[in-house]
């Protein structure tokens, strides 16, 4: 790892592969993405061209985010992840962190990521 920074819009991971993770803070959407790129890059004069950092915006690709839903009552433990490898979703109900609410995670597998940068390349 090249780099991280963080502050109250989340945190960014530089690699010297090139790659970039960034993690978003609640509620996460795409401006929040874009102006923690904003923050890293361009304002700290790493990248000073604005037809470079629009190429940089343009590459966002959402990789996972977690959704919980409340229910009334207190809900038993249990972990679905059928989708889990094939689909990338991962169901909790009643877990510690959450006891009376289904968590949704949901992300990009590594195995679809590694799909689409060879037919990409191709």
């Amino acid at each position: 790892m090249v780099g991280c920074c963080g502050d109250r819009l989340g945190r960014l991971q530089w690699f010297r592969s090139g790659r970039v993770n960034l993690f978003v803070r609640k509620p996460a959407n795409l401006g929040k993405a874009y102006q923690l790129i904003c923050n890293g890059f361009s304002f700290t004069g790493l990248i000073t061209d604005m037809k470079v950092l629009e190429r940089v915006l343009a590459s966002v690709r959402f990789k996972g985010a977690h959704y919980v839903f409340p229910t009334e009552e207190r809900l038993p433990r249990l972990t679905i992840d059928l989708f889990a490898k094939s689909n990338g979703v991962l169901t909790k109900v009643g877990d510690a962190s959450h006891p009376n609410s289904v968590e949704v995670i949901a992300y990009y597998p590594d195995w679809a990521e590694r799909n689409e940068r060879l037919f990409l390349n191709s």
